[in-house]
């Protein structure tokens, strides 16, 4: 996100005018995309006034505001943010709460119509042509509340977006969502407002997320015991089975209080209100412990002998719960060869064989494990699957060349990459490895672009000073001893706070117990002394940290490398 104040355009990624259409589409409205970060309305329609207006300033003091401005994200072009064309995007309670939600193919329209609404920006009109405020239309177009909503197939790769909107409440009307009075003014119908959200209403928004993070997956019996046994599709019963547009499974584990804070645990990544990490949050060993105070009298209780001999001192439940996923996620986000997302999925490096990536079976991956302090305080091992990512740097070594703990290295802003390359792998760069995609590997590839980076964007500022490749786990640099030359060191435990491997936790798609690491007995899972000395599945498969090496193959570490343990 773009800062506030800004000295150049240089220096302005994303700005909130795009981040309330790009990312708002899952955030409810209100906060970041209604208010500027003076506490002010973007723009107040009843005083046709920007915030910045009511605090006496004028456009030309807000032409590098992080709130007020906004930079193309291909050609890096600089302009005002047209909030009084698109409005404000307000609360959106409906959003979560509609009670006759319309899905399609598995898909919540309530969630996509208002996320292509948003997207659509300004480029949005009505039926005659006049141009229609996007973000404040958007939770009308989630109701479906409308006569027309055009929205185009978009190109590979794009989310859609719409380009028409007539809004019509008569719909609403007829359909019993919305009453009129003897004044046609509109309210709501008791009956279109639920207190607890379904689980369609939460899928709606994580499922973009979670699909291409953890290769989570919902509305699935066969992959989630929770999902299954919340819903009654774990029976013989077919009379109690729960539909999957009433499931409210999701209500069971993140329960909220009157604030909206939902029951959470603790992730990897990220940081959403910390302090309320695990608060009112059942772990799983508090709901299937048979003698626990949060035990749910719904849930098995636990009987293995694998829960004894100290497993569960360092180890999560998840961990062997999780085994594997079947639906593919993202693995690898390259930024590096022209400055746009390039994404491969597990199923391009991972396999079906832990141990052997190009097996060619990709009906499911392993995950990698990484520590995480549970709720108890105690540090356990979690499965994870890591996005490995290539980006270029701008290195501050801070006058200090040979002590690295005060060292930054700042990502080049992506538009200011794109613009550099023009959206194409630079001349001299090949695709080494013959995936039909040109890719920077070898260190004369390094070097093009590192010596392309030391010259000026558009606006006439340094690209970077002293411009580095993040890559599998390496910073790599031009060689200040041998000018033109490239070399690379590994930065882990150099307190360089920087990172290539981004861990995602996976914490649901729970197998049943069968499907479990160590099932029946199977100790040679984890245990080399039970497998003959042989690597075992769990700590010596194979994850991968860099697509493309010097040679063009991909590179591959182990979790027991990864984690420093020892063989056992």
């Amino acid at each position: 996100m773009a800062g506030k104040d800004n000295a150049d355009p240089s220096s302005i990624d994303k700005t909130s005018f795009y981040w309330a259409a790009k990312c708002g589409a899952c955030h409810p409205g209100g906060g970041p995309t209604e208010y500027d970060r003076d506490g002010e309305l973007y723009f107040d329609v009843t005083s046709a006034q920007f915030g910045y207006e009511k605090l006496g300033k004028t456009s030309a003091d807000v032409t590098h505001d992080g709130d007020y401005c906004m930079v193309s994200p291909t050609t890096g072009s600089l302009s005002m943010a047209a909030w009084d064309k698109t409005g404000v995007s307000e609360p959106d309670c409906l959003l979560c709460h509609r009670s006759d939600r319309t899905i399609a193919d598995g898909v919540d329209k309530t969630a996509s119509w208002r996320q292509a609404t948003l997207r659509s920006m300004t480029a949005l009109v009505d039926d005659s042509g006049e141009v229609v405020p996007a973000y404040a239309s958007a939770a009308t177009a989630g109701q479906g509340w409308w006569s027309t909503l055009e929205i185009p197939t978009p190109p590979p790769g794009k989310p859609p977006s719409a380009s028409v909107l007539q809004i019509d409440y008569s719909v609403g009307v007829a359909d019993g969502n919305l009453v009129a009075d003897a004044s046609d003014m509109l309210s709501f119908s008791g009956a279109s407002i639920t207190k607890s959200p379904v689980d369609y209403s939460c899928w709606g928004c994580h499922s973009m997320a979670e699909k291409k993070k953890r290769g989570r997956v919902w509305f699935d019996a066969d992959n989630d015991v929770h999902y299954a046994a919340f819903s009654h599709l774990d029976d013989a019963d077919p009379d109690n089975d729960v539909a999957a547009s009433d499931s409210a499974s999701c209500n069971r584990c993140h329960m909220n209080d009157d604030n909206h804070n939902f029951a959470k645990g603790n992730i990897f990544l990220g940081s959403v209100n910390d302090s309320e990490d695990y608060a009112n949050f059942r772990t799983c060993q508090e709901c299937h412990d048979g003698d626990g105070a949060g035990r749910d009298p719904e849930a098995p209780a636990y009987e293995s002998d694998i829960h004894s001999n100290g497993h569960m001192d360092v180890m999560s439940c998840e961990l062997c719960h999780i085994p594997y996923k079947v639906t593919a996620a993202q693995l690898v986000g390259d930024n590096a060869s022209t400055g746009s997302p390039k994404g491969f999925y597990t199923d391009a490096f991972l396999s079906s064989d832990p141990q052997d990536p190009s097996m060619g079976d990709a009906s499911r991956w392993y995950p990698t494990f990484r520590w995480k302090t549970d709720k108890d305080g105690v540090d356990r091992l979690y499965p994870a699957k890591g996005l490995v990512a290539l980006w270029w740097g701008d290195w501050d070594q801070g006058g200090t060349p040979a002590d690295y703990t005060d060292d930054v290295i700042e990502p080049v802003i992506l538009w200011r990459v794109r613009e550099m390359t023009g959206g194409l792998a630079l001349p001299g760069v090949v695709d080494d490895n013959g995936d039909g995609v040109a890719e920077v590997n070898t260190e004369a590839e390094i070097m093009l672009y590192l010596d392309a980076l030391k010259g000026v964007d558009g606006y006439g500022n340094l690209l970077a000073e002293n411009p580095v490749l993040i890559k599998g786990g390496q910073v790599w640099h031009e060689d200040p001893a041998n000018p033109g030359t490239v070399v690379s060191f590994e930065f882990h435990g150099t307190g360089i706070p920087v990172e290539s491997f981004l861990p995602f936790s996976l914490d649901h798609n729970v197998r049943p117990t069968g499907d479990a690491l160590g099932a029946a007995g199977a100790c040679g899972d984890c245990h080399s002394g039970f497998n003959g000395g042989l690597p075992t599945d769990v700590f010596d498969r194979e994850i991968l940290v860099d697509p493309y090496g010097v040679d063009g193959q991909p590179v591959y570490e182990t979790p027991r490398d990864m984690l420093g343990i020892s063989v056992f």
